[in-house]
């Protein structure tokens, strides 16, 4: 490849990289559902590999895997639509006796009528704003069927169409010029290592943290008295994992809450001392990198912001642009220094 032919890639590729940027400004609105589309394409991708070993039949696995898929989002979907109001109602009357229980305790602390006022005001203006977010969502459900279409249309493409996306990329590749080539192409390589390693982290993080939560609450509750449904807050814990730092607290902080309202303060701290140390605090600062960094081999810290800061920036789509921006662009650092002294060896000997 002679010089003017590099450096018209080049140009080519700056203008490439423009129109990309472009197109993520449109799709912007639409990223999580984007992304989302993405990682279970992937998910559909090895699903597929592996029940198409028993199977030995293409489009059997095909059917089953996009089937599976349009199961659990109607599913999905039911059972929110079909369970808003009673969530609803649900909500007001755990605020209502959350409500009844504070003012209780202030009366036998024989506390002053305007600190009562204040506490119930700050209980109602709670309850309004949960009740107006819960209709906010449902008032949003337009808005969340276009986002599920463009998730469904996404994924079936990017499932069906997976060889010959793959296949063109690595066409792309094999016309970039060098040394730039070399660089893409470590990077590429690295993707599917990480992506895997990123899911494998979250969902093992996430039984950990869902066992966890079912011992300690059964430790709690032959310290103190019974605790309902355990398994079932065991369950919205492993799920909450998959958000880092506060969407846990979701959980454990109203059951908490609601025993130290309740006239249960040993119960209600035991379960927020819990909640705090071991599921929020030891899991991101030590379960997490640990787990990350043996998954994909790469520093605990690393994995630390990466799952921390990409959901808090990000949101929803955080959960894997996070890790993966982080640690792709220590490959490319790391790639492009080692790349980029190769090829000056090269250039020095080739001048000789």
């Amino acid at each position: 490849m002679t010089d003017r032919q590099a450096k018209s890639q080049r140009e080519t590729l700056i203008v490439a990289a423009f129109l990309i940027l472009g197109s993520l400004v449109v799709l912007f609105p639409f990223l999580d559902a984007l992304i989302l589309a993405s990682v279970v394409s992937y998910l559909l991708k090895i699903g597929h590999d592996n029940i198409n070993q028993y199977l030995d039949n293409q489009l059997v696995s095909s059917i089953i895997m996009i089937s599976s898929v349009f199961v659990v989002v109607g599913a999905v979907l039911y059972i929110f639509t079909n369970n808003f109001f009673g969530i609803l109602s649900q909500v007001n009357t755990f605020t209502g006796s959350l409500r009844q229980g504070v003012l209780n305790i202030t009366d036998f602390l024989n506390l002053s009528e305007q600190f009562q006022r204040n506490v119930e005001s700050f209980i109602n203006s709670i309850s309004d704003r949960l009740t107006a977010e819960m209709v906010s969502v449902f008032t949003s459900i337009p808005s969340l069927l276009v986002d599920v279409a463009i998730f469904l249309v996404t994924t079936l493409f990017l499932y069906k169409d997976r060889d010959v996306i793959e296949s063109q990329l690595k066409s792309l590749i094999r016309d970039i010029p060098s040394p730039e080539r070399d660089i893409v192409q470590s990077i590429v390589n690295s993707i599917d290592e990480i992506f895997r390693g990123v899911f494998l982290t979250q969902v093992t993080v996430a039984l950990i943290l869902g066992a966890v939560n079912a011992v300690g609450f059964l430790v709690i509750e032959q310290i103190t008295s019974s605790i309902p449904l355990i398994s079932l807050w065991s369950l919205l814990i492993a799920a909450a994992a998959l958000l880092p730092l506060f969407a846990g607290f979701m959980v454990y902080g109203p059951i908490g809450a609601y025993y130290l309202m309740t006239g249960s303060p040993v119960k209600g701290s035991l379960i927020l001392l819990f909640g705090i140390v071991i599921i929020n605090v030891a899991s991101e600062i030590f379960l997490r990198p640990y787990v990350g960094s043996k998954q994909m081999d790469e520093h605990p810290l690393i994995i630390f912001l990466g799952f921390l800061t990409g959901p808090l920036v990000l949101g929803i789509k955080g959960l894997i642009i996070g890790p993966v921006l982080l640690i792709l662009t220590k490959e490319f650092v790391l790639n492009y220094s080692t790349l980029a002294y190769a090829q000056s060896s090269q250039n020095r000997s080739d001048d000789k």
